[in-house]
Parts: C-alpha cells; structure tokens; sequence
C-alpha cells in the first residue's frame, strides 16, 4: 500500500555541516537552504517556494515562537533605555511612557521578521513542520 500523503522536502538533513549558517541565513530573510532566495514575500508572509532551490515554505508554519522572542529582545532593550533615560533626565512620567512605549513597538516590530526567519529555520532544520 503506497502512501498518498505529500511530505514536503526539507532539504539536506541537519547533520550533514553545520546549522549555525542556515540560522544565519534565516534571520538575514534568506532561504535557509541555499541562502539565495527571499524568504518572506510580505512583512512575515513567506513565500510558498524558494525562487532558487525551490524549497517549499508554506508548509513550515512558526506560530507564536517569533513574537515571543520579538517581545523578550524589545523589552530588554526598552528597560535599558528607561534605566538611562530615567535617570539622564528630568521628563515627565508621562512623556517617558510614550516615548518608551513608541521605542518597545518600534523595536518588536523591527525584530519580528528576522525572528520568524530563524524559528522556520530552526523548524526546517529539525525536519518538522511547525512549532
């Protein structure tokens, strides 16, 4: 009895050279793979296939582990700068929270992408297909 069921191809097996490149790869927004093809179509959109090695990624799915890590480097890089600021200067409480509030945004949003590049990395590189 055959088996109908479509896996998709990972590509060559972790084992075989180092993972640390395709990690690389992946929070650079490259294919993991071959590290020429564009990874993300849209802001966190990937593409259904690499143009280059053809690897399909619309199988790998991340799920919330990107945002996690988005939100781990935002906040640790906003209380740095509230612990400066705060105490570098005489602004008013209510201007430090907008400001620090814009600054955690900017810097979750900034880190999302690559996140999600390196969580489908590590995803594809294990072999499976989500989180």
């Amino acid at each position: 009895m055959e088996n109908d069921s479509k896996s998709p191809d990972f590509g060559p097996p972790p084992q075989q050279g180092s993972i640390w490149p395709r990690l690389w790869r992946g929070i650079k927004l490259r294919c993991p793979r071959c590290g020429d093809g564009k990874l993300f179509r849209a802001f966190l959109k990937p593409v259904e296939h690499c143009s280059d090695c053809n690897q399909p990624w619309d199988s790998i799915r991340a799920d919330l582990a990107p945002a996690w890590a988005a939100m781990t480097i935002s906040a640790h890089l906003t209380v740095a700068i509230w612990h400066f600021v705060f105490w570098g200067t005489n602004l008013p409480s209510w201007q430090l929270i907008i400001y620090l509030c814009v600054i955690a945004t900017g810097i979750a949003l900034a880190a999302l992408p690559p996140m999600k590049g390196l969580f489908m990395a590590i995803i594809w590189a294990k072999g499976t297909t989500d989180s």
